[in-house]
């Protein structure tokens, strides 16, 4: 099974992929890998602020307009995010075992707002319940 490698990297004026810290490399010399590239990698995890508002104000509020629990509204708003290209899946290798990892938690800044921002757009909608209702931003929200 193949391995998957997430690290920094830097891309010099010739376009060549320059590992910010080689010794993550190491494993792959002389062999072919797949790369994907996301411009300004976010922080490893959410920070703190954007785990309240995601946990505190968003999944809240859709928990108080449909009786259901947040870790519920959150796995089932992963998918859908997943499903409808929002978010990309992330794997990580456990064992010998590839498996799903959150895509919400490690994320860059960029795609976690489009989350954020779909989320409350489906809201307005009403696409999650079938009546729109206001998810507050998160300045209003402060």
């Amino acid at each position: 099974m193949a391995q998957a490698s997430r690290f920094p990297v830097h891309v010099d004026e010739d376009g060549r992929i320059v590992p910010l810290h080689p010794e993550r490399t190491r494993r792959f010399r002389g062999k072919d890998a797949w790369a994907s590239l996301h411009l300004h990698p976010g922080v490893v995890e959410r920070s703190q602020p954007a785990n309240a508002y995601l946990w505190g104000v968003v999944y809240a509020e859709i928990a108080r307009q449909t009786g259901n629990d947040p870790d519920s509204i959150h796995y089932g708003l992963k998918r859908e995010a997943l499903r409808r290209g929002i978010l990309e899946p992330t794997f990580i290798l456990l064992g010998s075992r590839l498996i799903e990892d959150e895509p919400t938690t490690r994320t860059d800044s960029e795609t976690f707002s489009r989350y954020v921002d779909w989320i409350r757009h489906e809201a307005e909608h009403g696409s999650l319940t079938g009546t729109a209702f206001h998810i507050p931003e998160s300045q209003e929200a402060a």
